[in-house]
Parts: C-alpha cells; sequence; structure tokens
C-alpha cells in the first residue's frame, strides 16, 4: 500500500469510527484457531493508536474463525513475529512504492512489518483528517488503518501466499472506502480464501513436527507480499 491514495474522507466519517462500531448482519463464528502475534515496536505508537489497531484487527479475524492473541504465545496454532519498522520495511520496497506493509517468506518461516510513519503520513495528508486539530481522532485513524494493514498481512502469512483475491481483506488495492466503517464483507475473506484456510489448519503439523524440521531464516530468501493502495 502506498500513500498516494486518491481520497478526500469527511470528518463525520472521522467521528464515526472513533464512536461506533460497524454493525454485522450475521454473528460472529466461534474462534476455533489461536494464532499468537509477537510485537516488536522500533517505531512507537501511542496507547490509542494501539487499541484501535487490535481491536479493529481482532474483530476482522474473529469473523473467520481465528482469535487474534496479542500478548501470549503459549498453547498458539502460530507464532508471527509482527514488526513495526518503517526503515526494514523500505528496504523491501521497490521502485520507490511507500508500502504500508509486507509479508516476508522464509521456508515455514513468516514475518510481518509495517510502517507506522506511512500509515500516520497517508492520513496526515488528507483533509478532513488533517485539519480536525483532534489529535485522538487523528490516532484513531492511523490505528484503524494499521488494523486493517495488519489483518491484510496476518491473511498472507495464514494462507501462505502472496497472490491477492478480486475482493474482500484480500484484495491488493485499496481505496477512499478502507478508512471508513467497514461495511459488511468488506474486510472477509473470500470464498476461496476461507476453503483455503480451513484446508490449512486441518492440515497443520504439530509443535513437535515443526520443531524437529529446524526451519530458519537462512532457509530461503525472503519473498515479500506487497498490497498496494489504489492511484
Amino acid at each position: 500500500m502506498n500513500t498516494r491514495l486518491p481520497v478526500h474522507l469527511l470528518l463525520a466519517a472521522l467521528v464515526q469510527l472513533v464512536t461506533c462500531q460497524p454493525a454485522r448482519a450475521e454473528a460472529t463464528p466461534p474462534a476455533t484457531v489461536r494464532v499468537a502475534l509477537a510485537p516488536v515496536t522500533v517505531d512507537r505508537m501511542n496507547g490509542i493508536a494501539w487499541r484501535a489497531m487490535t481491536e479493529e484487527c481482532t474483530r476482522i479475524w474473529a469473523d473467520e474463525g481465528i482469535a487474534l492473541d496479542w500478548s501470549e504465545s503459549a498453547g498458539a496454532r502460530v507464532v508471527l513475529p509482527l514488526v513495526f519498522d518503517d526503515r526494514e520495511m523500505r528496504k523491501y520496497a521497490s521502485n520507490g512504492d511507500n508500502a504500508f506493509g509486507i509479508t516476508l517468506f522464509a521456508g515455514r518461516s513468516r514475518r510481518i512489518v509495517v510502517s507506522i510513519a506511512q500509515a500516520r503520513e497517508a492520513i496526515g495528508l488528507r483533509r478532513g483528517f488533517a485539519d480536525t486539530g483532534d489529535a485522538m481522532t487523528l490516532d484513531v485513524a492511523v490505528g484503524l488503518m494499521l488494523g486493517r494493514v495488519v489483518a491484510h498481512e496476518i491473511g498472507h502469512a495464514l494462507l501462505l501466499t502472496v497472490r491477492h483475491s478480486t475482493h474482500g481483506l484480500m484484495r491488493a488495492h485499496f481505496d477512499s472506502r478502507d478508512l471508513r466503517p467497514a461495511v459488511q464483507g468488506q474486510f472477509a475473506l473470500s470464498p476461496s480464501d476461507r476453503e483455503r484456510l480451513a484446508v490449512r489448519f486441518s492440515n497443520e503439523p504439530t509443535a513437535a513436527q515443526l520443531a524437529m524440521a529446524e526451519v530458519t531464516w537462512m532457509d530461503a530468501p525472503p519473498a515479500p507480499s506487497r498490497p498496494r493502495a489504489q492511484r
């Protein structure tokens, strides 16, 4: 995702992000698979943005039967390193692409790298956000965007693919609607991705089998996934 978003967002939409959660027409299925995130915050964000990010990302994946844990990895089926480091992420961006986040693959290992700076810069450049003068509102907007970016990258890591879908959470391009309150299905997996996820976890190796594999980052060069914003 890059910062060149053709977006003009209204203050009313932003206030709605702060004051309410979008309604969902159907019940959330029970979370049956536990996935732990191991955050490393090289670049810092404040508590308001962090809470908005974790709540949005957790909500998106709860709808897919995945329970995210942001602090404890014991007993999780998958543990995903999640690094907030703009400098590292820029190393993998090509042709000046200002990406928000990427997923790196090496053997069985997956590592998510996200830029807080790019998300904050993208929002700060938009009228309706930048003109509010309300720091808390801006922080919530940054957290909401990062929550959706992280959710997308988790999708790559769990689905074990760098490909994108034509719609839903795993589509390649984001536009102005992706910074507003979500509508039903906007950040859901496609039916084919949902089926792939179910098959993937039905065949998940045990922790003992993974330990015997001795997989390291030297097994293969990183293969980044770079979701981009629509220009």
